[in-house]
């Protein structure tokens, strides 16, 4: 028999041998012995390689291993539960907590095909400390039997789903053809009803190729802290496609204001994204989502987002077709979408920017080579409190900036080069200041319109309008309808062959053209022209023409009555006379006051007009 201090140090060698044991398991990999577990790397016998798979990793997290490596083998899995209502649920590879499973880059998981309107390849629920990495999953996409049901869209079947998990990372995978998603990120219960909510929290998903999901590639329904980096994200929804095809779709469940899923703190950054059907981004409904520095050939949306940020993201087309970044409208229960879009190049699609709802900012962005000549460059529509400056639209067909039933917009110090319309449109809109910007060899400058039954309100300052250069025929300088009130001030206007400024107004509408300068007209007919209205004011405009021939109007008033043309200056630098430098007589009650004309005659109705302090000579 052993005495006592035998038994002593028995004791403790035998604890020092299971405390190696234990240390070398928690820092050791375990390899996967297919045979052992009964498992088929040929691709068949996918109950069974599923069931081995599972017990498998239960072992190796009951025997302390913290990896799990799965060798080289085509694997089919048994993705279908027995969940009736979801039977993605519980199915496939479930990976337990505090695991890493890391597949050779050769080691294929494909999901058995299947009839059944979900599915899935792994599954983690409610799990935690997560590490996926390595290999290939394969969905049933080419050969899925889909049920004539229309209830049944059979959009439900996952490559990766996480259901309520959080710290999971997603790391060099190959994820391709399901009929949902490649990754599903989706809340366990529903947010204020069910006391077990839980969300996906503290997800990364890096390195990945991500291709030809029939839904989404990636689907975030909720979740927090989600990162989504450096991935290839391609061809969603391009083969049997079920709405919305998007490569990365942020959208949770709510109704009205409600939010009974909430997707949230979500980057989106440095990813490739290609051929995806509908969009390369799609935020529905996400909050405090930034989206930075992607290549993406299709659209990116803020959608109904709120607190959303789109900025350094190249975007590329060669048919000039679609929207590079849109926007819908503000989501119910907030008053803005506090959106900013920032610093994006956007080069061959129809139309560039798309800003709608409330609260945006859309600045520092260049937008080229627009192909579409409906196409607009950056659009403002049914908006409020929208600013856009600092932005360049060149070499484009379309429109290059328009205002279209909005309120609260600003366009300040914006370019426009090239574009084949005008450069500005304003339509049904108020509250609109257009300051600060350049628009060179455009069509036309700025045409301001009320299409509709609502207002037009629009203040032009210190805008530049250059033509020199432009080959085609030009269009108006600034042009306004009879239903809109403009305030015109200190633009300048050069090289026109048109009109400059023409507009038309009406009684009740107020027109104020003051302190503009428009030089070097070389044929123009007319550098101000204004058809009807009320108590219009032309007020220190400086007006020089190169016309190489006699003709050409200064000022031109018709139909208008009691208006006022004071302390303008208008002149011809050449040897040509004008036509008239100040013309009125197809008016009544015009105050003429104190203007210069050089070279032109003013022709005035005696018989109504004020005619003070002017010299012609």
């Amino acid at each position: 028999m052993k005495n006592h201090q035998e038994m002593k140090h028995y004791s403790e060698q035998e604890a020092s041998s299971i405390k190696k044991v234990e240390t070398e398991r928690n820092t050791a990999c375990y390899v996967l012995d297919p045979v052992e577990w009964g498992i088929h790397t040929n691709g068949t016998e996918a109950i069974k390689t599923t069931e081995g798979l599972n017990a498998a990793l239960a072992y190796a997290k009951n025997a302390g291993y913290p990896e799990v490596f799965i060798p080289k083998g085509i694997y089919l899995i048994h993705g279908v539960g027995k969940n009736e209502f979801a039977p993605e649920r519980e199915a496939g590879v479930k990976v337990p907590s505090h695991m890493k499973l890391t597949l050779d880059y050769e080691a294929e998981l494909k999901v058995e095909p299947n009839s059944s309107k979900g599915y899935s390849c792994i599954y983690l629920r409610e799990v935690e400390n997560v590490s996926i990495s390595g290999g290939i999953l394969t969905g049933d996409l080419d050969e899925h039997v889909f049920s004539t049901d229309p209830i049944k869209t059979h959009e439900w079947g996952f490559g990766i789903y996480l259901h309520g998990s959080r710290n999971v990372s997603i790391e060099n995978m190959k994820i391709r053809k399901f009929t949902g998603d490649c990754i599903f990120l989706g809340s366990v219960g529903v947010l204020g009803i069910d006391p077990d909510y839980a969300e996906p929290e503290k997800v990364t998903i890096r390195n990945c190729s991500l291709d030809g999901a029939r839904r989404n590639n990636i689907s975030i329904t909720a979740g927090e802290h989600i990162l989504v980096e450096n991935n290839e994200i391609t061809n969603a929804g391009t083969v049997k496609g079920t709405m919305p095809k998007a490569g990365i779709d942020i959208e949770g469940y709510g109704e009205g204001d409600i939010d009974y899923e909430v997707p949230c703190k979500i980057v989106v950054r440095g990813n490739f994204f290609r051929g995806n059907f509908r969009s390369s981004i799609l935020n529905f409904n996400g909050y405090e989502v930034v989206i930075e520095g992607n290549h993406s050939d299709n659209t990116i949306s803020y959608g109904n987002g709120t607190d959303t940020v789109i900025s350094g993201n190249v975007l590329v087309r060669t048919d000039g077709t679609l929207t590079a970044i849109a926007g819908q409208r503000v989501s119910q229960g907030f008053d803005g979408n506090n959106v900013t879009i920032v610093g994006n190049i956007i080069k061959g699609f129809g139309s560039g920017i798309d800003a709608r709802g409330k609260d945006v900012v859309v600045t520092g962005n260049t937008i080229s080579h627009l192909g579409d000549t409906s196409g607009i460059g950056i659009d403002v529509w049914e908006a409020e409190n929208i600013w856009v400056a600092d932005n360049a639209v060149h070499r484009s067909q379309g429109l290059a900036y328009r205002v279209d039933s909005s309120k609260d917009v600003q366009l300040l110090n914006n370019k426009a080069f090239q574009s084949g319309r005008y450069a500005v449109e304003v339509d049904k809109s108020t509250e609109v200041i257009l300051r600060g910007n350049v628009f060179n060899q455009c069509k036309g400058g700025i045409q301001i319109t009320n299409r509709g039954k609502k207002d037009t309100q629009v203040l032009a300052e210190g805008n530049h309008i250059d033509f020199t250069g432009y080959t085609g025929q030009p269009a108006y300088a600034i042009s306004f309808d009879k239903n809109s009130d403009v305030e015109l001030k200190s633009n300048y206007i050069k090289g026109t062959r048109n009109v400059a400024i023409y507009g038309e107004n009406t009684a009740g509408r107020a027109v104020k053209v003051a302190d503009n300068e428009i030089t070097a007209s070389l044929s123009a007919t007319a550098a101000i022209q204004i058809d009807g209205g009320q108590f219009g004011e032309f007020v220190g405009n400086r007006i020089t023409f190169n016309r190489m021939a006699t003709g050409g109007y200064g000022i031109i008033l018709k139909n208008s009555e009691n208006a006022i043309i004071a302390q303008n200056s208008i002149y011809s630098n050449t040897g040509h006379a004008l036509s008239g430098s100040i013309v009125t007589e197809h008016s009544k009650a015009t105050k003429v006051l104190n203007n210069l004309a050089v070279k032109g005659s003013m022709k005035l109705n005696t018989d109504t007009d004020m005619d003070r302090g002017n010299m012609v000579v």
